[in-house]
């Protein structure tokens, strides 16, 4: 049993640091080839096909991953059904997204691929659930990491043949629609029930509906500043702004992977004194955080030069905006924590109507702020991150006192 818990652990990091690297690397050479005005495009058209499609899929490879652990008498049922759900969230979804994309100024034909690319690799998950409930988590991280070098290696290979940015997305979508039939042709047909369940998508739909409350929590913490910045700022400027709020982004996820490990532990708390420990605990990893926006900051030059080296000369202001923006980072973890907190206390719905609220009052701050002052983006997103720092936190604290 450890020895299994040890292999999945292997797995599990390689997968992340793999998903993360190639993430990366394909940003970079992006951003060098096409520039930065078609990578702020790129990244913002992105972030709202995340937001989109975070709600589209409602947590559902969570969902049949829970049942299916729990041997549900309906398990055999749960693939098709959830697929089905999905599919039909898709096309409401696509409805929704022809307004948005215009009051948004964004690029319709790209944030559509995206949402499709992102509604496949939902249905990816929901297949490698059969995996996961098992405990299985190498065979699922087998095919995520052969999966994402695939992509890796092919969207390179398209770049430097001078193929266009749409050709790029394209071929994303075409991968995940390959590896999710591999994912569901890998499961026994024994396990599989393909006739449509009304009662099953009953189940799965009411399930997700309060799973995806802290996963479209967490979608908004992520990419809504992304969103934002692109209705203030266009060409090579929302690239550069874009580039360094994604490197905020990329740190905060690798700081952010270690705090799931406490949703088991907080699971099992039993009393006030035992939760009121944890949090005294993670007090400390929201000090020590500050250690990496500090750091930065009195290495920007460095990574001025390296920033400049990699991704050309169009991003030279990168390090500066990001040695600011990162200052944020301390708040967006403890936003993390506080959303891990709830969702193992079952306070989810307070906190996605804290959430809600704290980014429509986002949207007036980058309104207000963009009116006057010196560096208006850095101040809305570090200002933006603070208020729903400061909106989760009384969320938590109301619920549970």
């Amino acid at each position: 049993m450890i020895n299994n818990w040890k292999k999945n652990t292997i797995y599990i990091s390689l997968m992340q640091f793999i998903l993360l690297s190639v993430n990366f690397f394909l940003i970079t050479i992006i951003s060098r080839v096409y520039g930065a005005e078609m990578y702020g495009e790129y990244a913002s058209s992105k972030s709202l096909s995340v937001l989109i499609g975070t709600a589209a899929v409602m947590s559902l490879a969570l969902v049949v991953t829970k049942f299916l652990a729990q041997n549900n008498k309906s398990s055999k049922s749960m693939f098709q059904n959830a697929y089905a759900l999905i599919l039909r969230n898709l096309l409401m979804s696509l409805i929704i997204l022809i307004p948005l994309t215009l009051i948004l100024k964004r690029d319709l034909p790209m944030t559509i691929l995206f949402l499709i690319g992102f509604v496949f690799n939902e249905m990816i998950h929901v297949a490698l659930a059969y995996y996961q409930a098992k405990g299985d988590f190498v065979t699922s991280s087998k095919q995520i990491i052969l999966r994402t070098i695939i992509y890796g290696l092919g969207a390179w290979i398209l770049v430097m043949q001078g193929f266009s940015i749409l050709s790029l997305i394209i071929f994303q979508v075409i991968t995940l629609l390959i590896f999710f039939a591999v994912a569901h042709f890998s499961i026994p047909k024994n396990d599989i029930d393909l006739n449509s369940n009304t009662t099953v998508k009953n189940d799965l739909q009411a399930s997700g509906k309060k799973m995806v409350l802290t996963t479209f929590s967490s979608a908004l913490i992520s990419e809504l500043d992304i969103v934002l910045l692109g209705l203030f700022y266009s060409g090579s400027t929302l690239g550069v702004l874009a580039w360094s709020r994604r490197i905020l982004e990329i740190i905060f996820q690798l700081v952010a992977a270690s705090l799931d490990i406490l949703f088991p532990e907080l699971s099992k708390a039993k009393n006030k004194n035992d939760v009121s420990e944890i949090r005294i605990k993670l007090k400390r990893v929201f000090l020590i955080s500050f250690i990496i926006p500090i750091a930065f900051f009195f290495f920007k030059g460095i990574a001025s030069e390296l920033f400049i080296s990699l991704l050309g000369t169009d991003f030279s202001e990168v390090s500066t905006y990001t040695s600011w923006i990162l200052f944020a980072l301390p708040v967006m973890v403890w936003s993390r924590i506080n959303i891990i907190f709830s969702r193992a206390l079952n306070f989810e719905i307070n906190l996605t109507k804290s959430i809600l609220f704290g980014s429509v009052v986002s949207i007036g701050i980058y309104y207000f702020i963009h009116s006057f002052g010196r560096n208006p983006a850095i101040l809305s997103i570090i200002l933006s991150q603070i208020f729903i720092g400061v909106i989760t936190t009384y969320s938590f604290k109301r619920s549970y006192e």
